[in-house]
């Protein structure tokens, strides 16, 4: 057995930056900014004109000619209207700022378009609470893994639909686990997936309020929150778990990379069969976590934070 203060929220700052905020818009001018097809199409084509890790940067004509508009003033007045937030005005020409990179992705990535459906398909793992198949399925941008018998719910996360587009359904579980694993790891080090913004996060008791509070897959739950974005997400103890390094490192030494392991096919990830609570004043769970007959137990505490490793 073996002890260790590693915390899965990010440790406290001991220093403060010094970020002085430039001129800023309003949410409402931003997006009246981007209502115009015009715009769109400028932001397009200078996204479309990039190469993989090299923004290009297009001349006025070239970037007139690219984004297909007529009448050289009524372009430049739309392209005026997004100089300093949504593009940038360079010696060798125009070129996407952040924010313009973003909007471009969500455009290509489909996710205020697309509309993509996959109906449930039978997956080769069985639900750790009944034993019956698996199921997953894809509708209104969120990926669901669930047991069609007892209905308990393995994972639910929101994924683009570009994660659907053209891929077999082997492939589509592959990348869904791997934007669950990647973004559940930032979870458990106190960052905002979404925004990178701090993240709080505390284990739910019982009786708290919930969706889905009669899931038969979880009874602790942990709610993530952030402040900035207002994003927010429950996921279970042993979901966190599974990026820390004790965890990692236990596998790894079977053989085996967990990364590449599908998440609801894990018991101590996907349910709570593998979680028991210890203690509860102070309150303390195990997280029990197996290999090729061998057990790891991590304890941790309702920050939720690893307060000790057993072997």
């Amino acid at each position: 057995m073996w002890e260790t203060d590693a915390r899965l929220t990010s440790p406290a700052m001991t220093d403060d930056v010094d970020s002085g905020r430039g001129e800023s818009l309003s949410p409402d001018d931003a997006f009246t900014l981007l209502a115009d097809r015009t715009r769109i199409k400028i932001l397009r084509a200078l996204g479309d004109a990039s190469e993989p890790g090299v923004p290009e940067t297009l001349t006025f004509s070239e970037l007139r000619q690219r984004a297909d508009v007529s009448g050289s003033g009524r372009f430049n007045y739309h392209l005026q209207q997004l100089l300093g937030h949504f593009v940038e005005d360079t010696d060798d020409g125009y070129r996407l700022r952040y924010a313009g990179k973003r909007v471009y992705q969500s455009i290509k990535t489909g996710t205020f378009t697309e509309r993509v459906q996959v109906e449930r398909f039978e997956l080769s793992s069985s639900c750790h609470v009944c034993g019956t198949r698996q199921a997953a399925a894809y509708r209104d941008s969120m990926f669901h893994v669930r047991c069609p018998d007892c209905d308990a719910q393995c994972y639910k996360y929101f994924v683009p639909p570009s994660t659907v587009i053209d891929r077999s359904k082997t492939e589509l579980l592959h990348a869904a686990n791997d934007r669950i694993q990647r973004e559940i790891g930032a979870m458990a080090k106190g960052v905002c997936p979404w925004c990178c913004a701090r993240l709080t996060s505390r284990v739910l008791p019982p009786d708290a309020e919930m969706p889905l509070r009669d899931n038969p897959a979880i009874q602790h739950r942990v709610l993530h929150s952030c402040e900035t974005c207002d994003g927010s997400v429950y996921t279970r103890l042993g979901g966190l778990v599974v990026s820390h390094p004790a965890v990692v490192s236990f596998f790894y030494d079977h053989g085996v990379d967990v990364s590449e392991k599908l998440l609801w096919t894990m018991a101590f990830a996907s349910t709570d069969e593998r979680t028991t609570v210890v203690s509860e004043d102070p309150w303390r769970a195990s997280v029990t976590v197996e290999c090729e007959g061998d057990e790891l137990r991590l304890v941790l505490d309702d920050a939720p934070s690893v307060v000790r490793v057993e072997e």
